[in-house]
């Protein structure tokens, strides 16, 4: 179950007390509140049925209007799943955000985004994967132009706030690859990362990962790899798991609603 949803809502509830009401508001302004209505309901959906469980007739059924005018907002299933990929990447965009101000050297911020995103996969585990629904050929196919560009659009921001940090490390010396691979170095710890979590989430009590004996597997498998990039300093050289508990507390307001 996704535990932002709430935080969400007092969001927008607070939004919605801060306005002043005897204010008209134009056309577009009451679409944009009503489509933020209805994303809220689609995430509420996802987070009790599932992505491969979510339909039209689903949203339809716990929303206050009518079907003509949820279809006017998402023409179908599929740019309703764009919808929340945007959507999704957005919230995941707000905690890499705040690995940006954690104050450490580079290699401990790009530490962060991977804690940013493992985190995010905890509190939001089902649309963790909108990444990967709302890419498929049929969401592609079939999700409006519109929906379609306003993904690609948070999909480059986000490919390009993970490069940063590898940029970082580039610029101060601590981290000796090409500027021309840096696309590839990010696409390499996204792959790291998505798969480590998703693993830990789904397949925890299979023998290759009951067996280890290491709590922190996360930041195990994210030193491999930067130890293996011969990003100074090495692990073997500097206390990462007192950086990984500074992290946590860095995120403490995200972390406590985990609880």
């Amino acid at each position: 179950m996704g535990c932002w949803l709430n935080r969400l809502r007092e969001k927008y509830q607070r939004h919605c007390d801060s306005v002043d009401r005897s204010s008209p508001r134009n056309k577009a302004e009451k679409i944009l509140q009503r489509e933020q209505e209805l994303l809220q309901l689609a995430h509420q959906l996802v987070d009790e049925v599932g992505l491969n469980n979510l339909t039209m007739e689903k949203l339809v059924a716990v929303s206050p209007y009518s079907k003509g005018t949820i279809y006017n907002h998402f023409c179908c299933k599929e740019d309703l799943l764009a919808a929340l990929g945007v959507h999704s990447m957005g919230l995941c965009s707000e905690l890499m955000l705040k690995a940006q101000s954690f104050a450490g050297n580079s290699r401990e911020q790009a530490l962060a985004v991977h804690y940013a995103y493992h985190l995010y996969g905890l509190l939001e585990p089902a649309l963790y994967m909108c990444v990967l629904n709302c890419k498929t050929p049929s969401v592609q196919e079939k999700a409006s132009k519109q929906r379609l560009e306003q993904l690609e659009k948070v999909d480059k921001q986000i490919a390009q706030l993970c490069d940063s940090f590898f940029q970082k490390g580039l610029e101060d010396g601590s981290l000796r690859i090409a500027q021309q691979d840096i696309a590839y170095v990010s696409f390499a710890n996204w792959a790291c990362s998505f798969g480590t979590n998703l693993l830990l989430q789904n397949a925890a009590e299979s023998f290759a990962i009951s067996r280890l004996t290491e709590t922190n597997r996360v930041l195990f498998n994210i030193n491999l790899m930067f130890d293996g990039m011969g990003w100074q300093p090495v692990s073997t050289d500097y206390d990462y798991q007192q950086s990984w508990q500074k992290i946590e507390l860095h995120f403490a307001d995200y972390v406590a609603m985990l609880n």
